[in-house]
This record gives structure tokens, sequence and C-alpha cells, in this order.
């Protein structure tokens, strides 16, 4: 019994003093829609968008350009490379989008998930997501 009351414990104070380590079948087959950069909401019209398939392949929009590539997940951090992108002139409020979004991919960012949300802080910038999958 006291066994296992350590072990719940122990369980929880992991839970709570950074959340449980995410895991790749925890992104995989997720498509994710950005709402937030830096906590700042991004305009609705601006359709960017995040799609994580088998084995870490990662393509969506970025901004109004389209992404696609592979990442790595070490250590609890979201790295894409290489990422390779179509390459059309936006306009500066979607470039400044498409900018954070692509930095943020390429430097690697730390994540954070839930089954509706996901955040990827990197060094530059914090991008939050929302769950977008088309099957709900």
């Amino acid at each position: 019994m006291k066994l296992a009351f350590a072990a719940t414990t122990a369980l929880l104070l992991t839970a709570c003093s950074g959340g449980l380590k995410v895991v790749e079948s925890d992104l995989q087959h997720h498509q994710w829609k950005l709402i937030a950069i830096d906590g700042i909401t991004v305009n609705s019209d601006i359709q960017s968008e995040l799609e994580i398939g088998e084995h870490l392949s990662i393509n969506g929009r970025a901004g109004c350009n389209r992404f696609f590539g592979s990442a790595t997940l070490t250590q609890g951090k979201l790295k894409a490379e290489p990422l390779a992108s179509t390459q059309m002139a936006c306009l500066p409020d979607v470039q400044q989008v498409e900018t954070a979004v692509l930095m943020t991919l390429t430097e690697g960012a730390i994540v954070s998930h839930d089954d509706q949300q996901l955040e990827l802080k990197g060094e530059q910038y914090t991008l939050s997501y929302e769950l977008a999958d088309r099957s709900q």
C-alpha cells in the first residue's frame, strides 16, 4: 500500500512540475491551427496550420506559403530540418506570422501538449495551436 502511494505521489509531482513527457505518438496524425503568437491572437483570415504525420513528417501553411519536411523530437524539443517551403510574396502582417512559424520550427521549440492544445516555445516566439483534426 505504501509503495503504491509513493508511486502515485511521484507521478503527481512529475505532472505538476512540468507535465508528462511528450512523445512522438502524442503529436502524430494531428492537424493544428495556429491561434496565437506570444499570446497575441492571430487574425483568423491567416490560415496558418501544422500537420504532423507518421514518423514526424510535417507540412502545412506558415502564412501564405506551404511548407513540408520532417522533424525530430528530442528531450521534449521539436525541430524541423530540413524544411522546404514555397516562395510566394506575403503581405506584411502575414509575413510576420510566416517568419515566426518557420523560424520556430527550424530552430526548434519545447513542446507542451494536451488533448486540444499544442504550444511550441522557441527561442524568439511561442506558437499556440488548437486541435483542428478534420475528423472532428
